[in-house]
This record gives structure tokens, C-alpha cells and sequence, in this order.
């Protein structure tokens, strides 16, 4: 099976509610923690800077890290990012595949470290969708 599959990404609703939930938890957190009002307003400002950037690389799928196309061929990736860099890599160990989240893990050819792209199922058409988790069940 040596076919290429390539799938193209848009923004995701479920990705911004996650987003958008989890950096509201993390500062409630930080709230109920009994800390000098200085310290309170520099993390809040990091974690909603923090929270800016997931939000607009994961579901908006915007700037040099978001991810809009990805090409799988064996066990060989090329990725598309929204500016229009295309990175070719290798498929690693490790990529998460259900019905509802898939991870697809990955390493472009000279990194050091594997990167990680997120997919919901909101991100693209269901057919896609499935023939993207079936081509990583088996690359």
C-alpha cells in the first residue's frame, strides 16, 4: 500500500471550546491559589498569552505552526502550514488514533524533536477523516 492520502484542515469549533475551557479552568486555578497580587497578574497575562497562541494554531489552524494540509505516503509525511511552508518528515511511534481525537506524531527531516499534529472531527469531512485514521492505523 504505497497510495498517498491528503487531507486539508479548517478551524475547529470543538478545538476552540477545549481551548477556550481549559485556559478558563487553569486560571480559576491560578485564582483560588493564595499568591501575591503581582504573581497572580504575570502568570494570568503568560496563561493568556499561552492560551492565544493554542487557540489560534490549533483551532484556527493559523500562522507557521498550524497545520492546513498533510500528505501521508508509507510512512513518510509532508506538511502544508498556513502560510504556506511545506515540511516533509517521517511518521514516528506514538500517534493516537479514535473516533473522536486523532494525534498524528511526526518528525521533519533534520529536527530534533517529533511535533505533534492535533485532528477533531470537525476539522475536515467525515470521509476524510476516516481514511486519515485508517492510513495511520496502518502506516
Amino acid at each position: 500500500m504505497n497510495q498517498e492520502l491528503q487531507v486539508a484542515f479548517g478551524e475547529s469549533r470543538l478545538a476552540a471550546a477545549f481551548v477556550i475551557g481549559s485556559g478558563a479552568a487553569t486560571l480559576a486555578l491560578l485564582f483560588a491559589m493564595p499568591l501575591a497580587p503581582l504573581l497572580h497578574a504575570l502568570v494570568s497575562l503568560w496563561l493568556g498569552a499561552e492560551m492565544l497562541d493554542a487557540y489560534r494554531i490549533v483551532a484556527l489552524r493559523l500562522g507557521p505552526r498550524g497545520v492546513r494540509e498533510v500528505g501521508i505516503v508509507g510512512d513518510g509525511l509532508r506538511v502544508v502550514d498556513a502560510v504556506g511552508g511545506v515540511r516533509a518528515g517521517e511518521l514516528r511511534a506514538g500517534s493516537f488514533v479514535s473516533p473522536g481525537l486523532t494525534l498524528i506524531r511526526w518528525r521533519p527531516h533534520g529536527a530534533r524533536r517529533d511535533r505533534t499534529i492535533v485532528v477533531l472531527p470537525d476539522m475536515l469531512p467525515a470521509e476524510d477523516f476516516r481514511a486519515l485514521r485508517v492510513a495511520l492505523r496502518f502506516a
